[in-house]
């Protein structure tokens, strides 16, 4: 009997620990248009999230509020035989404030996501600083709490996680970027390296690509890809498309989105498709999550 009931510990925590993996990294819309990719470009507000090392190299500080929904497009009619039902109220929420202004550069965001009846809420800072004018390094830190249904064993999670980060500009076309995410492993299977360039074709034409890799697990199967193409248009509008493979969390996907950035304000919108590779994901073949992204942003 001793045993049975080791066995059944066993298997709730491994039930556990694979609920805790439901919630998908969290995206901006930027992002979502870009279908992840953007390690080596420099970003604003993505700096709190992606490359912290971005931030150092703005002047003007700002603030953004996202808005995402989450829809499942195709569902397979064996979900509600099954009794997995995917609810209506997929909503994530950020908000981001940064400040340019001195030396050190960073900022603080705030997200809240809820998916397939999972909740994460997330407080980050992010700081970062030029170690010439074409190389700068960061650091964020993020303090996440996990939530379960209710009735699932060990419901909530807490850890805290690091991300350290570079970029270097190599010349008013080029640039490269490293991510480490989570290198004292805080929440275990989630760390990674993620390396990326990007680089400008033509004056309004730019493509990015990322690659990452979990340094604990096997690079033939634990890796993931990211590659977008940007167009700018009339010096303040950008379209973008991409497309990801992630080894990692399993799942595949394109994105697109368009930007408009003003003198003190901006706007985004991006939608992002994403379908399971593996079955452990609670996605069924054949369906496609769907994100809508919409933002604002205002400089200051």
């Amino acid at each position: 009997m001793k045993k049975v009931y080791i066995l059944a510990s066993l298997a709730l925590l491994g039930q556990s620990s694979l609920s805790f993996a439901q919630i998908r990294e969290y995206q901006t819309t930027r992002l979502n248009s870009s279908a992840g990719a953007g390690v080596a470009s420099i970003l604003a507000l993505e700096s709190a999230i992606l490359n912290p090392a971005g931030a150092a190299f703005f002047q003007e500080g700002n603030a953004s509020y996202q808005l995402t929904t989450t829809t499942l497009r195709h569902k397979d009619s064996v979900r509600d035989t099954n009794g997995d039902k995917f609810p209506n109220n997929n909503r994530s929420q950020a908000a981001f404030v940064s400040d340019y202004s001195g030396s050190v550069k960073g900022g603080v965001s705030y997200i809240n996501q809820k998916e397939n009846e999972h909740e994460r809420t997330r407080l980050g800072i992010n700081a970062a600083t030029s170690s010439s004018e074409s190389s700068a390094v960061g650091i964020s830190y993020r303090y996440t709490t996990d939530k379960l249904p209710s009735g699932t064993p060990k419901r909530h999670k807490v850890f805290h996680e690091m991300v350290l980060g570079m970029l270097q500009i190599i010349d008013n076309d080029t640039s490269v970027g490293l991510v480490v995410v989570d290198p004292t492993r805080s929440n275990e299977g989630n760390e990674k390296v993620i390396g990326g360039f990007q680089y400008r074709i033509a004056k309004k034409f730019t493509i990015i690509g990322d690659f990452a890799y979990r340094y604990t697990g096997a690079i033939s199967k634990d890796y993931g890809w990211n590659g977008a193409v940007q167009l700018n248009l009339f010096d303040d509008f950008f379209i973008r498309g991409g497309q990801f493979y992630d080894n990692i969390t399993y799942y595949k996907g394109t994105g697109y989105g368009l930007t408009w950035i003003g003198p003190r304000m901006g706007v985004e919108f991006a939608q992002k498709f994403s379908e399971a590779t593996d079955k452990n994901t609670y996605v069924y073949r054949g369906e496609t999550i769907v994100d809508t992204s919409l933002s604002a942003l205002i400089k200051f």
